[in-house]
């Protein structure tokens, strides 16, 4: 019994998390007290490729600065889920990933969102608090890949 709980709170907080992702309005900056305050920008390529079998690949930029406490993460549409380095300076990123069958995609214009969520311990009953702190939603031109 404990453990069907256990499994059950687990499985609500992961839904909290990713929903967190998505909910919030797009953002540049996210402020939470004097002392924590962070700073980020995100850039998505407009264009990306969509190979034969179905697997897509997006790319861009991201910077933030460091964090006073916890971690950051990046997110895109196409269910990437990675640690981002938060340290101010810019760095690259990219998503390949063949995306569910109902999501198939073909060559031509696509709508494409990523973002950074910073994510930190929250006060009860929040267990973790997550801000978006930097997101870029676009139509990204999904072409063939050079051979």
């Amino acid at each position: 019994m404990r453990r069907s709980a256990a499994a059950a709170l687990s499985t609500a907080v992961s839904a909290t998390l990713l929903s967190a992702f998505w909910a919030a309005a797009p953002a540049q900056a996210a402020t939470t007290g004097a002392a924590d305050t962070v700073t980020a920008t995100m850039a998505l390529d407009s264009t990306g490729t969509v190979d034969a079998n179905g697997f897509v690949t997006i790319s861009g930029t991201y910077q933030c600065s460091p964090l006073p406490t916890g971690v950051a993460t990046l997110a895109s549409t196409f269910g990437m889920y990675t640690g981002a380095t938060c340290d101010g300076a810019e760095h690259t990123f990219t998503d390949r990933r063949r995306p569910e069958r109902e999501q198939l995609y073909t060559v031509g214009p696509a709508e494409v969102g990523v973002s950074v969520t910073w994510l930190r311990k929250g006060s009860y009953p929040v267990i973790v608090q997550a801000t978006k702190i930097a997101s870029d939603t676009r139509t990204v031109y999904l072409q063939a890949p050079a051979n």
